[in-house]
């Protein structure tokens, strides 16, 4: 006898049950066509029970009941009921559903008690595994970045102490904050070193932690990136300083060089430093959720294409006369995802597919967002496959090159009429565009922009879904949101191949399978579109993105659009900054953008002014910076605020401890002030509602969809107009315990907001938009 499969649909009969539902509709239909549809459940329930799948069999039998239920009291006065009626099937039925029913019971008790096990032996391997990476570096004279991690987030942080040795303006514009750091910069690490010869040398500030070293469980030495103490001299005189001539202790088992040094640790947890341009402290942390509540888990997935082989029967006058073979042959295809706008209401959906589960991991905190922070690929592969159809044959990916090319010429033909026109105006537009008046792009918008503004998105409509991949909810709901930027989705479509960096970080890779995905979204297909070969690639670059754990949208968005960037971007470092005064930050953001200039930056980024003023000598270090996003903190208190009143928090001053006064030359209590000085012409706006103390702050924030003045929350000198409209939201429900993430976005070519959940797509009213799931609003420059 063969096995039973795997169940894969529910984790209970309770949850079975609830997807044996048929639409009310269906009793509009004639007693033909309900004898048809009865029949055709039968036939499939018989087809599951061949391949040993229960459950499936019980969702296609349950049905087939409802269905002749309907039948015997809709139409018992029909003489065509008598004729249609299939008893003999009906008491097969009944006599399978009491069987099955028992088996199934008995195995949902079985998998639960299976999993609670499971549960108990990954958690003491884990355990296990976390006292085997201790004792390992314990004896050890160095230590990895994830050692030190682990020694920070599992023993006393007050027994370990850092000895940084980069110079002192690197170390105080970025370091470690998370235990003791004393910094000795390389200069006075000389030949015959000391410690009391050290001690003379430090600041002030250090000479305390320095006097009380021999406390310390661990002393680790670092610098900004050697993976070899011995490749170092001047490391080497700091280690036998502490080791041969510190008489008064035995440093030999706590002293620990950190390989791979400042830089490695950074790109490990930017969580746990601080840099000049992003002073945050620990409470501005924010963790992620553990697990990720997918509306479509890997069963729903399942049960969604279960449902599509009830019909594909649209409940409409074309089922009154039968049903046709085309809408059999779709029945029939077993690989079909399809978005809500491409299922009617009233269809039921069809046959499910076996997916491997994929596996769900723990990420409980959300790491500092640091753009230009990211490391260097260690592998790059080839990148041949396009994921956008199944072959029809076979329903299989293509294994060739030739079909992968042909298949992806196929879906580009419809743009290439269009492209030779836009790239002849877009590398003549000195020639051609004599009527636009030529600015100084360090003050005004690029011409690259007034350019793409003026083509058009050659393709569908935008409203094909993505499928979920495994906890790829997150990205998801980013790439939607800039599917919906009319004027990124115009540039990939139509010119940005013919401005790739291949110099950049990963090698113009990101851009080229981001605009493979833009593509996808907006061509015809009514299929939901999988996004695998971009999430393959971004992972090359990313250890976080390449497996299946769930990441944070706002994070995944600020990496996303800093690679893009570099893989776009077209430095003018001959282009001169006339006349830009320093003072307003147009002088620094002119030179910002010689060196930046890409259609990222010029629709993105904004410019911000930090201020930090010593609250005892008030003397001012001025700071200007370019900014991605604004990260709105949200009031402490009520659970309904505005976004004015957050924009309001976000440019009020806050204090800082610790901040080392140019003037007094030590560490002070400061006041920090933040203040606009220009805007993007897509503003992205961060709420922050992770806390660092365990929980998600779920105040509705009251935003405006159609006429956000940003008039009162600017201080630059530049005279635009400040009003932006809504046009899409990347929203999380649920909690810190467990979230999922959708968009919703408004297609401005019909005026109408979509929800993007998945491979689900489907209309819904403006008035929703504004609810406590938004997490981050992208506005557009109203014209």
């Amino acid at each position: 006898m063969r096995n039973k499969k795997d169940l894969h649909l529910a984790g209970c009969l309770v949850d079975l049950n609830s997807k044996t539902e048929i639409p009310d509709k269906i009793k509009d239909l004639d007693v033909i066509s309900l004898n048809k549809k009865a029949e055709l459940m039968f036939e499939k329930a018989m087809i599951a029970n061949n391949e040993n799948d229960e459950e499936v069999v019980y969702i296609y039998l349950m049905k087939y009941c409802q269905i002749l239920q309907v039948m015997k009291k809709t139409f018992t006065n029909d003489k065509n009921y008598i004729d249609l009626m299939y008893k003999d099937n009906l008491k097969k039925a009944i006599k399978m559903l009491t069987y099955i029913k028992e088996s199934l019971e008995r195995r949902y008790n079985e998998k639960t008690k299976e999993e609670d096990n499971n549960k108990l032996i990954k958690r003491s391997s884990q355990n296990r595994k976390r006292f085997e990476e201790k004792l390992n570096f314990e004896f050890e004279s160095t230590i990895t970045n994830k050692n030190l991690l682990y020694l920070l987030d599992n023993t006393d942080k007050k027994k370990i102490c850092l000895l940084d040795t980069r110079p002192s303006d690197i170390f105080n514009n970025n370091k470690i904050i998370s235990c003791d750091v004393i910094n000795i910069p390389k200069e006075h690490l000389v030949l015959g070193l000391t410690p009391a010869i050290l001690t003379t040398k430090l600041e002030d500030q250090f000479k305390e932690i320095w006097k009380n070293r021999h406390n310390y469980n661990y002393i680790v030495i670092l610098d900004q990136g050697t993976e070899d103490i011995d490749d170092d001299q001047r490391l080497l005189n700091l280690k036998n300083a502490l080791l041969k001539w510190d008489s008064a202790c035995d440093n030999s088992k706590k002293l620990k060089f950190l390989r791979g040094g400042y830089e490695d640790f950074n790109h490990l947890c930017p969580w746990k430093t601080t840099q000049n341009n992003i002073l945050k402290s620990n409470k501005d942390v924010e963790p992620l959720s553990d697990i990720e509540l997918d509306p479509e888990p890997e069963y729903e997935e399942h049960e969604s294409t279960v449902q599509n082989d009830l019909a594909r029967l649209k409940i409409n006058s074309t089922f009154h006369n039968g049903i046709t073979t085309n809408i059999k042959s779709k029945l029939d295809h077993r690989d079909n995802y399809s978005s809500e706008e491409d299922i009617d209401p009233q269809e039921l959906t069809h046959t499910p597919i076996n997916k491997p589960q994929l596996p769900i991991f723990d990420r409980s905190t959300k790491p500092h967002v640091k753009i230009n922070q990211f490391m260097n690929p260690e592998i790059i592969k080839p990148l041949y496959k396009n994921n956008d159809e199944l072959d029809d044959e076979n329903n299989e990916i293509p294994n060739n090159i030739e079909q992968l090319e042909n298949r992806r010429l196929s879906l580009e033909n419809s743009f290439l009429e269009n492209i030779d026109s836009y790239v002849r105006d877009y590398k003549n537009q000195d020639t051609d565009l004599n009527s636009i008046p030529r600015v100084d792009r360090s003050t005004k918008p690029s011409d690259d922009l007034l350019i793409v503004s003026r083509t058009k998105i050659i393709g569908g409509d935008g409203l094909r879904g993505l499928q979920n991949l495994g906890n790829t909810c997150y990205m998801n709901s980013i790439l939607q949101c800039l599917s919906s930027t009319e004027d990124l989705v115009k540039y990939f479509i139509n010119i940005y191949s013919n401005f790739t960096n291949y110099k950049s970080r990963t090698k113009g890779l990101v851009a080229k399978e981001f605009s493979n995905v833009i593509k996808n979204l907006w061509s015809q297909s009514g299929r939901g579109f999988q996004s695998q070969q971009f999430k393959d690639t971004i992972g090359e670059y990313k250890d976080m993105f390449k497996h299946y754990d769930q990441q944070d949208s706002h994070e995944f968005l600020t990496i996303l659009l800093d690679w893009l960037h570099d893989d776009l971007n077209q430095p003018e470092d001959n282009r001169v900054i006339l006349g830009a005064s320093k003072e307003t930050g147009e002088e620094d953001w002119g030179n910002w953008t010689k060196a930046n200039n890409s259609i990222i930056q010029q629709l993105f980024y904004g410019q911000q002014k930090s201020t930090v003023s010593c609250d005892t000598c008030f003397e001012k270090s001025v700071t200007f910076e370019p900014f991605l996003s604004l990260s709105l903190p949200l009031p402490s208190e009520g659970n309904k605020c505005t976004l004015s009143d957050c924009l309001q928090l976000y440019l009020n001053g806050e204090s800082i401890c610790g901040w080392h006064c140019p003037k007094c030359k030590r560490s002070r209590d400061a006041t920090k002030k933040l203040d606009i000085m220009r805007l993007p012409p897509y503003l992205i706006i961060h709420l922050k509602r992770f806390s660092s103390n365990g929980y998600k702050k779920n105040s509705n924030v009251e935003f405006p969809k159609m006429n956000l003045d940003m008039s009162n929350f600017i201080n630059g000198l530049e005279h635009r107009n400040w009003k932006y409209c809504l046009y899409g939201v990347s929203n999380h429900s649920g909690s810190l315990d467990g979230g999922h993430y959708t968009a919703s976005c408004l297609k401005n070519s019909i005026n109408k907001w979509y929800k993007f959940d998945d491979v689900r797509v489907y209309e819904i009213d403006s008035s929703t938009i504004c609810s406590p799931e938004a997490y981050i609003l992208f506005y557009r420059r109203k014209n």
